[in-house]
């Protein structure tokens, strides 16, 4: 009698578990970036910014002026905290001589999920 109702009660959370498994994320960014803004660099033919962030996803990225920020809206600003999402490619130009060049090796170009520290 006993036993019987253990594997009934057994059964029963195995089939409530498989029926009711909660919340479940589908999909995830891959292209998320965060750390310390060390140095913000203006490129003056392009009209952005180069940022240079440390751990923990140390590398350059693109800003452009009028991107959408939550929290303090610090960007560019050097010396804080910022976390978002990105897009892949980007591009920083300078005046060289005559025209224009690239600067820097931007991973990316910051997109509109982007927050600051104050």
């Amino acid at each position: 009698m006993f036993r019987s109702a253990l594997i009934t009660f057994g059964i029963l959370i195995i089939i409530t578990s498989l029926i009711f498994t909660g919340n479940i994320a589908y999909a995830q960014n891959p292209f998320i970036f965060g750390g310390f803004v060390v140095n913000s660099f203006f490129c003056a033919c392009s009209g952005n910014f180069l940022i240079t962030l440390s751990p923990p996803t140390p590398g350059q990225w693109v800003w452009y002026p009028g991107t959408p920020q939550f929290s303090n809206f610090q960007l560019p600003r050097s010396g804080i905290w910022t976390l978002g999402s990105y897009s892949p490619g980007g591009i920083c130009l300078v005046p060289a001589g005559v025209g224009c060049s690239p600067f820097g090796a931007p991973i990316g170009t910051i997109g509109p999920l982007t927050g600051t520290s104050f």
